[in-house]
């Protein structure tokens, strides 16, 4: 599959090369003559843009209203509207998938401006807010991630993980289930597999095992120039039995890790892989040689129905499953890349975009600065609204429960509380202790909805079925994008605002 993309891309960048890009950034702006051309990643990054250039430039949305911006591909229209553009907008803090920040880096011209949203809007008042996940599991969260302590934010290098070799009684594999369903194998017994990953970022993967044993998967990863290679270290698994037997094998002083979340790391500034984990905020690191992971019996569920999941067996089979902590493919840093949800980051932004069309054509500044003046004072109205709306809910309604933790920004301005979040993947069933701690936190705190990311229904049988167990609301959210429903910023806020209210009655 990745072999595929690979000659998609170099396809794009031959085409490209054959589109005859213009050298100058942008025109002199006078009778007849062009607008600049500006490309933003998200759309909802290009409806702010659009306020603020107004007629004065044309503004493209890479990223189709709907799509998910985590897992999106670029297309050849996309290469060739940044090969033209004056100005590039991105999200930044790893919002994009590489590839996409790779195609617009590659293709934009020398002279046009590339700015990354998140990376600037502090110097503008601007907050950012640690990426924060929930540890108190009834499994573990085992995912991947690199450490590159010198990597800058925007960097486009990745680093390839190598699936090398996987044993085991059964069959095992990992894998990335997307938003809507889809699947990608990462690495699985039955072939090797290999995934990128963007420095000092990490990524959930759900693991499958069809047969309760001791399982050991091989793992390696390439690093870029300047840093160091890690080579393969053995990583096992215990599957379904008690894992003391195996960690005694191991030596006396291995640890079990059988909860809360990890990753794989590579280290490449050592050339190390470790098991990195994160409770509570505290950080600990183990060595694969002296550790077990342990996928406990009640981790075990069939297998669903999709033709998608035929790597694992049959719809109908047992298989134990280690679902990955959010549908979709998250990969990102540090940071929570979800600003927008502020509407002070959203100022703090349009101040941002404003001075970046002034420096890129002068000629328009004045058009640049009073649409910006307009936006903002329409902006500073929407927070005071949001502030009095959410300000009047009780305070059972202010705690949210979602499948999607990337409202951490709407929670810290407007004193709204994170609760909680879940999404495993599609078609599992949750397990016994999920669904009574889930509903626990739901009578505990007397939460009164509960809140799915916006099209993602059919794919959220936990809620679903809590929801119904205690008598409450399941609602909608928008998260990452805008539809037809929703077709601007303010409405996307606003809508919000109004399901929360809504659903809390």
């Amino acid at each position: 599959m990745r072999k595929s993309l690979g000659i998609l891309a170099t396809l794009c960048l031959l085409l490209c090369t054959s589109c005859s890009a213009p050298t100058g950034s942008l025109k002199a702006l006078g009778a007849g003559a062009e607008k600049p051309q500006v490309v933003a990643t998200t759309a909802v990054i290009a409806d702010l843009v659009r306020s603020v250039a107004g007629d004065r430039a044309q503004v493209t949305s890479l990223i189709p209203q709907g799509a998910d911006p985590h897992s999106y591909e670029p297309s050849l229209r996309n290469i060739r509207d940044v090969a033209y553009a004056d100005v590039a907008f991105t999200n930044g803090m790893l919002l994009e998938p590489n590839k996409l920040l790779k195609a617009v880096e590659s293709n934009l011209p020398s002279d046009a401006r590339q700015v990354a949203i998140a990376e600037n809007i502090e110097s503008y008042g601007g907050k950012l807010e640690p990426m924060v996940e929930d540890s108190s599991l009834d499994s573990i969260w085992l995912g991947l991630r690199v450490e590159a302590p010198h990597a800058t934010s925007d960097s486009t290098d990745t680093v390839t993980f190598h699936a090398e070799s996987a044993e085991g009684p059964g069959r095992m594999a990992a894998f990335i289930t997307q938003t809507f369903g889809a699947v990608e194998v990462v690495a699985s017994t039955e072939e090797a597999g290999s995934t990128d990953l963007p420095l000092a970022a990490h990524t959930h993967l759900s693991w499958g095992f069809t047969a309760p044993g001791e399982y050991r998967l091989t793992v390696s990863a390439d690093a870029p120039e300047g840093y160091a290679d890690v080579p393969g270290s053995a990583v096992h698994f215990v599957v379904g039995e008690d894992p003391s037997s195996a960690a005694a094998r191991l030596g006396a002083d291995t640890a079990i890790l059988d909860a809360g979340h990890a990753d794989l790391t590579a280290q490449v500034e050592t050339g190390k892989l470790v098991i990195r984990t994160d409770t509570d905020g505290e950080v600990k690191e183990y060595d694969p040689a002296h550790t077990v992971i342990a996928v406990p019996s009640n981790t075990l569920q069939e297998i669903p129905a999709g033709s998608q999941y035929r790597f694992l067996g049959s719809g109908g089979d047992q298989v134990y499953l280690l679902a990955q902590a959010v549908v979709g493919k998250h990969v990102h840093g540090e940071i929570d890349p979800h600003l927008w949800h502020s509407v002070p980051n959203a100022i703090a932004a349009v101040q941002l975009i404003r001075d970046t069309l002034v420096a890129q054509d002068p000629a328009g500044a004045n058009v640049y600065k009073k649409n910006a003046a307009n936006l903002i004072e329409e902006l500073e109205n929407l927070d005071r609204e949001l502030a009095e709306t959410y300000g009047s809910l009780p305070q059972g309604a202010k705690n949210l429960v979602t499948t999607h933790d990337g409202y951490r920004y709407l929670a810290t301005t407007y004193g709204l509380k994170v609760a909680g979040f879940v999404s495993p993947a599609p078609g599992s069933e949750p397990s016994i202790q999920q669904r009574h701690r889930l509903r626990q936190t739901v009578e505990d705190l007397h939460v009164p909805a509960l809140y799915l990311e916006h099209g993602s229904l059919q794919v959220a049988p936990v809620l679903e079925q809590v929801g119904k167990e205690t008598n409450t609301r399941v609602c909608e959210l928008y998260s990452d994008s805008l539809d037809a429903q929703a077709p601007h910023y303010a409405d996307m806020m606003r809508a919000n605002a109004q399901t929360i209210t809504t659903c809390s009655r």
